[in-house]
């Protein structure tokens, strides 16, 4: 993932808009994370779903994001890249 270097608290990830590079559209804010037990490392993010074309398609669960699909988490925003088409 990106250039991520250093430590990030839950808190802080979940008020972070979640722009797709595909599109630039914002996708929404993370709602949840998958961490693996054996290796303590993040597997996907849930995103909760802001367009109202998005909460169509996955009203209840959000998008799912495996982390390597994750660009960059800067200051402001979370840039992924989300093909809805392949999902």
């Amino acid at each position: 993932m990106g250039n991520f270097v250093g430590k990030i608290l839950y808190s802080d990830l979940q008020d972070l808009d979640v722009i797709n590079v595909v599109d630039g559209s914002v996708l929404g804010t993370i709602s949840d994370l998958e961490i693996d037990s054996t290796t303590g490392r993040i597997c996907t993010i849930t995103v909760k779903c802001m367009g109202k074309l998005l909460k169509l398609l996955n009203p209840d669960k959000g998008i799912i994001i495996p982390w390597d699909q994750i660009i960059k988490i800067g200051e402001d925003v979370i840039i992924v890249n989300y093909n809805c088409l392949l999902n």
